[in-house]
């Protein structure tokens, strides 16, 4: 790592990092609004994949690259981390316990570092993959992922609430005629958050929708279109200040 600093310029690159068993690959960093970062990355270890991380904090630097996971049966991969207005951070992972990729979280709290590794869905037929997670100015975190139940991808979501932590991961689809793909997500400013994806239906790609209420938690998935002609692709979705 390398740090700029208006009216100094680039500094010297830095080694933040020192598990020299084998590649760093997959990195992905983020910032907050004093200026602090956490970047993590996946590690391997001559075995497997890890996932490591490690944290800037302005005026002191770089610390130590910590491990913020032991599960030591397949490789962890797939990496999303968010901070929140309070500096803390949540990560979200998919890992591989030998036979199927399951989804993890840990966080770190400012003060008090790195907690311990939390396994945020327990469906065990097929891979979880492709997590995706928003967090609200609270702090309370959304991660919505596609989880195979051995014939197709469904789309699954969990929510962490501050003081009560992680919830019970959620079926938000029942459409079960193809996969689930491409889900994105999207928050308003009160916490409510949208979520759109393509789904087949065994002949063409079609565009659904679900939306989480933060006082009844997730609808009915619905099908957003009705052109039955072609594929839908590339979804995108925006929201305004008054939550359309």
């Amino acid at each position: 790592a390398n740090r700029y600093t208006v009216g100094s310029g680039w500094g010297t690159a830095q080694l933040i990092e020192t598990q020299n068993l084998g590649d760093v690959s997959q990195y992905e960093i983020i910032i907050d609004d004093s200026g602090n970062v956490i970047v993590i990355w996946r590690q391997y270890d001559g075995t497997r994949n890890n996932l490591w991380a490690n944290r800037y904090t302005v005026g002191s630097g770089w610390g130590t690259a910590q491990l913020i996971e032991t599960e030591n049966l397949g490789s962890a991969g797939m990496p999303k981390i968010l901070f929140d207005s309070s500096g803390n951070v949540t990560a979200v992972w998919s890992q591989s316990d030998g036979t199927r990729f399951n989804l993890w979280a840990n966080r770190y709290t400012v003060g008090s570092g790195w907690g311990t590794a939390q396994l945020i869905e327990t469906e065990n037929i097929g891979d979880a993959q492709m997590p995706e997670i928003l967090m609200d100015e609270s702090g309370n975190l959304n991660a919505v992922w596609l989880q195979s139940d051995g014939t197709r991808n469904n789309l699954w979501a969990n929510r962490y609430t501050i003081g009560s932590g992680w919830g019970t991961a959620q079926l938000i689809e029942t459409e079960n005629i193809g996969d689930a793909q491409m889900p994105e997500i999207l928050m308003d400013e009160s916490g409510n958050l949208v979520t759109i994806w393509l789904q087949f239906d065994s002949s063409q790609l079609n565009l659904w929708g679900n939306y989480y209420k933060i006082d009844s938690g997730w609808g009915t998935s619905q099908r957003l279109e009705t052109q039955d002609l072609y594929d839908a692709t590339i979804p995108k979705i925006q929201v305004n200040s008054e939550g359309e």
